[in-house]
């Protein structure tokens, strides 16, 4: 305890030395300030970001309709894939019927269907 009261001025002298010295130091440095060209180049940058994220919202609200009109086309390509494998079906299955039918079947068969 004697040891702090006898050195205690020495301590606030220190304290406050560093104090004014910061003080010193923070005034004399120059606080930077922008000029009204900086100001005006980051307002057109800010505008040009502006239109960026406009025409990219626009750009998205494209991309989904094109989305929209995919997935129709590919429902109906699968409708015409359904329809083909059953007209392809029909056709066998009608082959395989000609397969089996008499000669004089088959004449009457193209008689009412080309009518000759």
């Amino acid at each position: 305890m004697e040891t702090v009261k006898k050195y205690y001025k020495y301590v606030l002298g220190g304290i406050l030395f560093i104090g004014v010295l910061y003080l010193v130091v923070y005034l004399a440095t120059p606080k930077p300030e922008m000029s009204e060209l900086d100001k005006y180049k980051l307002e057109q940058l800010n505008n040009e970001i502006h239109l960026l994220v406009e025409s990219q919202k626009k750009l998205d609200s494209q991309i989904e309709s094109y989305k929209k009109e995919l997935t129709k086309i590919d429902s109906t390509i699968a409708k015409v894939r359904n329809q083909k494998i059953t007209i392809k079906e029909y056709y066998k299955e009608k082959g395989e019927e000609i397969d089996k039918m008499t000669k004089s079947e088959i004449d009457s068969l193209l008689h009412k269907r080309y009518n000759y």
